[in-house]
């Protein structure tokens, strides 16, 4: 009978302090979609013009109409919805390679998808000058799967360590990175000004047709990235565990990496090469809500989308009419996070 009572006190307080740990998540996730709203209203406010707030409000809901409208809706409205989207999106991959690979250093731009998604988008642009903007992210996934299919193929040759993995992937993003320097070089026109900005990790000059080209795959491919949170709780008990609960470990592996790979790739190819989202967040969600996948990847998504829309707001408002690029604020802040997630791993 104490038995009984003793595992029923064990259960009460195992509920008890998941209750706890999901209350304190869903509070977490309140406050940064509060201030994600409050700093996207801020970026329609600042830049070259200022825009009073309250005119900003009005035009988004259509209560006035006047010469700064155009501004509001044509100009910085989807250059901000476009933050949320890749900021999220570059997260949701973060997260997804740190999982499978299991290394605290791994992200979209350090494993090489990053620079394999620039590559294949900067080369459409100088072989094709004229094409449509709607084709870049098709050009940037099937860079982005590249570089994942390389490291693969070369993981597949024999086991690797997680540390190899994050290794190849930065020799493949090296070789990528040559291959845009090299065609950076060799067509040195002034058609390769807005190519050169936007690997810089820019939103200027950002309209609705490029969130036209990629808010659907983006959404889709979010919605499926949140779906294998289970998946990726049974790969953070290992190999031979996961598939003694039934997950084909080489499949299922093949399959997260492919959907991070979308992810990162179309995301850059309409907001450029941004480095540091996709490690910076998953650390930060992982310190707010723990390791469950499950709260950890929308608040990775809720991170990255913060990350990048603040940071576009603030290249508009420390020098206007200059602009600094989301990317350089993002490398700024990630190059010494960096430095720290190493420190502390190597501590650990």
């Amino acid at each position: 009978m104490s038995d009984v009572s003793l595992r029923e006190e064990t259960d009460l307080a195992y509920s008890a302090t998941r209750n706890r740990a999901a209350r304190r998540t869903v509070a977490i996730q309140i406050g940064l979609a509060l201030l994600i709203a409050l700093v996207f209203f801020w970026s329609l406010a600042i830049g070259a013009v200022a825009v009073p707030f309250g005119t900003v409000v009005n035009t988004l809901f259509n209560l006035e109409g006047d010469k700064q409208v155009f501004i509001v809706l044509k100009s910085r409205l989807p250059r901000s919805v476009l933050a949320l989207l890749a900021g999220g999106s570059l997260a949701l991959s973060g997260a997804l390679i740190q999982a499978i690979i299991r290394n605290p250093l791994a992200s979209p731009k350090i494993i090489g998808i990053n620079s394999g998604a620039a590559l294949f988008a900067c080369a459409l642009v100088v072989f094709f000058p004229g094409i449509p903007a709607v084709y870049l992210p098709l050009a940037a996934g099937l860079g982005g799967i590249s570089a994942a299919l390389a490291i693969l193929l070369v993981a597949q040759s024999r086991p690797l360590s997680p540390a190899h993995l994050a290794l190849i992937g930065i020799a493949v993003g090296f070789l990528c990175e040559a291959g845009v320097d090299y065609l950076l070089v060799t067509t040195a026109t002034r058609e390769m000004s807005a190519p050169m900005v936007w690997l810089t990790g820019s939103l200027w000059g950002r309209t609705w047709d490029h969130v036209n080209a990629v808010w659907l795959p983006l959404v889709a491919l979010a919605a499926v990235a949140l779906v294998l949170a289970h998946t990726l709780d049974l790969f953070g008990l290992g190999e031979e565990a996961a598939t003694g609960l039934g997950v084909n470990v080489r499949i299922q592996r093949l399959f997260i990496l492919l959907v991070a790979a979308l992810l990162a790739s179309v995301s850059v190819s309409v907001v450029g090469v941004m480095g540091f989202v996709g490690l910076m967040a998953p650390h930060i969600a992982r310190k707010l809500t723990g390791g469950g996948h499950k709260a950890l990847l929308s608040t990775a998504a809720l991170t990255g989308m913060l990350l990048v829309v603040l940071a576009d707001a603030a290249g508009r408002a420390i020098a206007p009419p200059v602009e600094i690029s989301a990317g350089i604020l993002t490398a700024l802040f990630g190059a010494p996070f960096f430095i720290y997630i190493m420190s502390t791993s190597a501590r650990s």
